[in-house]
């Protein structure tokens, strides 16, 4: 069964701290040739091919291009903008996709960017283990010119292309003659080119193209890049006109608002911090185990700890969100029960204290440690363990893990989201989660287009997947986007929409 899913945000480091405020640096006159951006983590693969962090979103969608763009407006509604695809249309009732290419666009060297180009970028993702799910729903694609492409599909699918806007167009050619030096002297059709980049100090700067084939010109020309992960540094940047643009939730929020030199906006926020039970794993595949863990947590006080307030009108402690349809009442939620937990873990029949193993990830904002002194209170003990973002991932990835915190991916439709978390064999399923029953459950809400039906498939499923105690969700963070006043920075969808800064 082959699936699509569109990831609104993957893997991302919850940002928590607090810090002490400085005089803000006075602000300049006039119209802005130079920003200075913030990423709070670092990233770890400058492959165009591996793009699945927001990380490197701030690179990669200015340095790259994609077939359209997906923005997020003022009033939070998501749009399609074409970027490579000038125009596209469907075909046998939209089971294939017809992209007609911009016949000015050309790679930073001159060069041109071609429908091969595209098909082939799109073709390699099929089998990569980060980005597969992206594009799982293709068939087959079909080169007609130079700048005509065709994707058929395995089925009928309405978010494509939205579902695509993380798929970097790169010159393969280049890419394949020398991908470590390709990667890092990167040859793209976006409006910036990296002209600098130094990975231990976590900076890196890109400059605006002087003749740009695109039609909606970038104001900014230059763009400089720091990673900031420690969020009081981050605050005090902002503060003090060192960072221009960053993206803000928790704590940090309420450090930087009323600030008459910063603007916040808000975004869409439906990337929840989770708790991943591995059901794979001893002494967790027992169901009783895991039902005391699910009890023991407290959610409103991790929820309250974690993003200060400042929570999503998208959470729950269901781990699903997407931007057209909020949980169904009907839905059993999860509830903190420190007795009933209790009795639960005497009932699983296993010696106490009950050794979980390792939690894995959690420890940026504090979730990890609180977990642990949770499950400690009613006779499971784990072990807190901090490894670095691309270990983690990989293990994540792999399955080798009994309890994992990390931030989540989303989907635009229910069926997406619901596959992401909880499809058979889905490569951002972490926890590995199978149940034949929800696998049916998706096959149904594939094909349908009804609104009613595809409510009570997932009140269905998601109480299916509750009933299993494997996926927890410890917040939804609300985020914003913070800026310097005199700059007018859209919302952030996937990295800053430059096109979009004056």
């Amino acid at each position: 069964m082959k699936k699509c899913l569109a990831l609104l945000m993957a893997l991302v480091v919850l940002m928590m701290a607090g810090c002490a405020s400085n005089d803000p640096a006075p602000v300049s006159d006039g119209p802005r040739e130079s920003i200075t951006l913030a990423n709070t983590a670092a990233i770890p693969d400058y492959d165009p091919m591996n793009w699945y962090l927001t990380s490197q979103s701030t690179m990669f969608t200015n340095v790259y291009s994609t077939l359209v763009d997906v923005i997020l407006e003022d009033d939070l509604s998501i749009t399609c903008r074409p970027n490579l695809a000038k125009s596209w249309e469907t075909e046998e009732d939209g089971l294939v996709w017809v992209f007609h290419l911009n016949e000015n666009a050309v790679y930073s060297d001159g060069s041109k960017v071609t429908a091969d180009h595209v098909k082939t970028c799109f073709e390699r993702q099929m089998t990569n283990p980060y980005t597969m799910s992206y594009v799982a729903m293709i068939d087959s694609i079909e080169v007609r010119d130079e700048n005509t492409v065709a994707f058929r599909l395995s089925y009928n699918w309405p978010s494509v292309p939205n579902c695509w806007y993380m798929i970097a167009i790169y010159n393969v050619d280049l890419y394949d003659a020398d991908k470590d030096a390709y990667i890092k002297n990167p040859v793209g059709s976006g409006p910036y080119t990296l002209t600098s980049l130094d990975e231990t100090a976590g900076t890196m700067t890109m400059t605006l193209k002087d003749n740009w084939w695109g039609d909606e010109k970038p104001a900014i020309k230059t763009i400089n890049v720091r990673t900031i992960i420690d969020p009081s540094t981050l605050v005090i940047a902002l503060q003090n006109g060192e960072i221009d643009v960053a993206s803000l939730t928790g704590s940090n929020l309420r450090l930087v608002e009323g600030d008459k030199n910063l603007v916040m906006k808000q975004s869409i926020s439906i990337v929840p911090f989770q708790l991943l039970i591995n059901a794979n794993t001893e002494p967790l595949n027992n169901d009783k185990l895991r039902e005391a863990i699910s009890y023991a947590i407290d959610y409103d006080a991790i929820r309250n700890a974690t993003c200060s307030g400042y929570v999503s009108s998208k959470d729950s402690t269901i781990v699903f969100a997407t931007p057209e349809m909020d949980i169904p009442a009907e839905v059993q939620q999860y509830s903190y029960d420190p007795d009933r937990a209790r009795q639960l873990v005497a009932e699983s029949g296993l010696s106490t204290p009950v050794d979980v193993g390792e939690i894995i990830g959690g420890t940026s904002n504090g979730s990890a440690e609180m977990v642990q002194q949770y499950l400690e209170a009613v006779g499971i003990q784990a072990k807190v363990t901090s490894y670095e973002t691309n270990t983690m991932v990989q293990m994540l990835m792999s399955g080798q893990f009994g309890l994992g915190i990390t931030t989540g991916a989303g989907g635009q439709s229910a069926f997406e989201n619901l596959l992401n978390y909880y499809g058979t064999n889905q490569p951002y399923n972490f926890n590995k989660f199978s149940n034949a029953e929800v696998d049916a459950i998706l096959e149904q809400m594939q094909y349908t287009s009804d609104a009613a039906e595809t409510q009570a498939l997932l009140t269905q499923a998601l109480n299916i997947i509750v009933a299993q105690h494997t996926n927890l969700n410890l917040g939804v963070s609300a985020m914003y986007t913070v800026y310097r006043t005199g700059l007018e920075v859209p919302p952030v969808y996937n990295g800053v929409d430059m096109i979009r800064v004056k």
